[in-house]
Formats: structure tokens, sequence, C-alpha cells
């Protein structure tokens, strides 16, 4: 009987030691073991700018097809459509080919070429550089870029002189012929010929003044004159017993 209660104790001590060491261990900071990713799930973790972002804002623009973005490549679809040396001439889509504008200008030149060689053959000295003051506007930027225009353009040129040079000529050839002189004979002399001229109350001499011109030269049937008109000299001749005509500028006799 005394046996039994003493194996009861003990067991009941140890029980009690038991507990206690329990509740000390439970009381204690908690240890807690490292979390160790997977390695799946840490390969798939995103990184660099974008690592930040929602899952909602992670995401690529995907423009539908045909759609015309403002920002592209003008010279690599250029060049990709036309070309590189289509590119290099700056040609824009939509825009004819340089080769047909050229050609076209080209045409145009030739026709208004020929139009302002009828107005010369016509004495029409304004329509001849009006042609020419228009087509030589046109033409010029293009010189560079055709032969062809760039000779049209030069013979343009020398219409526009030769009609500016005929009509102040024939300009002045009308204010000499309103003077009206008329050279009515000549006294013809080696040593200083004299020349007799209607309206003036004696012969003149060589450099003599008659109205508004000078006698340069007279000869045995003839008589020069020098006369001035918008800041030039014009040398006209008057034949003995000549008719003084007027003529209008662009008119004949």
């Amino acid at each position: 009987m005394r046996f039994s209660l003493l194996t009861l104790m003990a067991a009941g001590a140890l029980i009690a030691s038991n507990f206690l060491f329990g509740v000390v261990v439970a009381g204690d900071t908690p240890v807690t073991k490292p979390v160790v990713e997977s390695p799946v799930k840490a390969a798939g973790k995103a990184t660099g700018p974008f690592a930040q972002l929602a899952e909602e804002e992670k995401w690529t623009f995907d423009p539908p097809v045909n759609r015309v973005d403002i920002f592209y490549d003008l010279e690599a679809m250029l060049e990709k459509q036309f070309g590189s040396e289509l590119v290099d001439q700056r040609i824009i889509p939509g825009v004819r080919a340089p080769g047909d504008e050229i050609n076209q200008l080209r045409e145009w030149a030739k026709g208004e070429l020929s139009r302002i060689e009828g107005f010369i053959f016509e004495r029409k000295w304004d329509d001849a550089l009006k042609t020419t003051e228009s087509g030589i506007k046109k033409l010029q930027p293009r010189v560079g870029d055709d032969s062809a225009i760039a000779q049209i353009t030069d013979k343009m040129k020398r219409y526009r002189a030769q009609a500016e040079e005929a009509k102040i000529f024939e300009e002045a050839q009308e204010k000499f012929d309103a003077l009206g002189l008329r050279v009515e004979g000549i006294l013809w002399s080696p040593v200083g010929s004299l020349a007799v001229i209607n309206g003036e109350p004696r012969a003149r001499a060589i450099n003599e003044r008659v109205k508004d011109c000078v006698i340069i030269n007279i000869d045995t049937n003839r008589v020069d004159f020098l006369f001035h008109y918008n800041r030039r000299r014009f040398e006209f001749q008057r034949y003995v017993g000549e008719e003084v005509v007027a003529n209008k500028p662009g008119q004949t006799k």
C-alpha cells in the first residue's frame, strides 16, 4: 500500500515539472523561420521600372489595323515604298512623281516660248514682256532640275531684253518723228557741208542743234541726228525730201 502511494507521488511530481517547463517555453518570444519562396514564383516577379505598377496598369499599346499614327518615320516609309533615289528628292505620298511634274513644266515652257516668239515677230513688245516675265518667274526656280527648262529660261531672258530694247527704240523713234524734221537739201563741201532743214532760218552744220536733237553727220543725200530719250542716246537719219510719218510704238511704216 505504501509502495503504491510513493509511486503515485513520483508520477505526479514528474507531470508537474513537465507542465512548468512548457509554460516557460511558451512564454518566450517565438522564433519565426525564414520563408523561402519557391524558385518558380521568384522568377516570375517583375523587375525594372514597371515593378512598382499595379497589375491593371501593366499594358502594352496595340494600335488597330490601318491606324494613322502621328509619330512615324516618313523617310523610312518613303524609302520602302519608292526607293532611296526618290526619297532623296523628298517625295510625299499622294503627290505626282517628279518626272511627271518636270515633263508637264517643260511642255508648258515650250508653249510659252512659242507665244513669245509670235509676239516678237508681230512686234507686240508689251505682250512679249508680260509673257516673258511670268514665264521666267515660274521657270527660274526649276532651272537646276532640267536642262531643257534651263535653255528655255535663257531664251526667254534674251527675248525679254530684245523686247525691252525694241520697245524703247520705237518710243524714241516716235518722239523723234514728232519733231517733224524734213531735210530740204544739202550744201555739200569737203571742208564742211550744210543741211537745209525746214523751219530753220538758215542752213545748219555738224554739231549744231536743231530743235531737240543735234546734227552729227551730213552726207550727200542724208543727215544723221543724235536724239536723247529716257536717258539714252539714239541716232536717226533723214534723207533729202523724205516725208515724215509719225508711228505709234509697235507700228511700222
